[in-house]
């Protein structure tokens, strides 16, 4: 027996007798384990590791879209707690963290209502499973046409819609976090280059907190600023099974699954 067993062993013969002048014998067992529980976790230093995910959610998006397309599998309907849950048991090899979920989008209002209805009913879905939502928005953009462009007027603007403010959504909920210290682990969801400054800064600023990037699942891999930045030797690589796997049921509570392929 180990010098961790023997005091293991005296503490729960300490409490055990506490627990039976205050609370009687009847509560012993009950209040033994969790009393158990709780000196594992000081002996063993088994604390709660504090994990925090950020999505990209059109970074995804896109990605989700093209492969459903090729392969005529519904993959955009993704219940992303559930699949992060597990993942992240697996990548940490136990279970004991706690969880934060942010998922950061914009509805598309320049689209049709059936789209917006779509997008609407999938942040429904991800709210009820425990995720926060952050909302940007679109911006209105005109361009000039390339010189090659045969349905325009060199003259003639195009106008375009960009997504706006998710990814300063992201750096600063990330710095934030970080600097509250509410996480010890992020895991980034996202392979877009404009996060390599955020990721640099909390890294300088806080070199023992770990940012993991995730970038959706693909043939190759162009995350190398991205990891660099992170400090980490690799990132964490989502695969196509696990995505199809965790998708939120076809009905999902007063939801019906707006990309359903029949």
């Amino acid at each position: 027996m180990g010098y961790n067993d023997v005091r293991l062993n005296y503490e729960l013969k300490k409490d055990i007798l506490a627990i039976d002048l205050f609370y009687g014998s009847n509560d012993r067992l009950h209040a033994c384990r969790l009393r158990f529980k709780h000196i594992f976790t000081i002996i063993y230093g088994m604390s709660k590791k504090k994990i925090l995910v950020l999505i990209d959610g059109f970074n995804y998006y896109h990605k989700l879209t093209q492969y459903q397309k090729r392969h005529n599998i519904c993959v955009k309907w993704l219940d992303y707690m559930s699949l992060l849950k597990s993942a992240i048991k697996s990548h940490l090899k136990h279970d004991n963290f706690d969880l934060e979920v942010i998922f950061f989008t914009a509805i598309a209002k320049h689209r049709g209502i059936e789209s917006q209805t779509r997008h609407k009913t999938y942040i429904k879905a991800l709210k009820y499973s425990g995720i926060e939502i952050i909302l940007g928005e679109f911006k209105e953009k005109y361009i000039y046409p390339c010189k090659d462009c045969k349905q325009k007027q060199p003259s003639e603007k195009i106008l375009k819609h960009e997504e706006k403010h998710t990814d300063v959504n992201v750096a600063i909920t990330m710095l934030e976090k970080a600097m509250t210290n509410n996480f010890d682990r992020v895991y980034l969801l996202s392979e877009d280059n404009d996060y390599v400054p955020v990721v640099r800064r909390v890294k300088e600023l806080f070199p023992e907190k770990e940012i993991i990037i995730c970038p959706p699942p693909q043939k190759y891999y162009c995350v190398h600023n991205l990891l660099t930045a992170s400090g980490e030797n690799d990132f964490y690589r989502f695969r196509w099974n696990q995505i199809k796997h965790f998708q939120f049921p076809d009905q999902y509570r007063d939801l019906i699954n707006p990309w359903k392929v029949n």
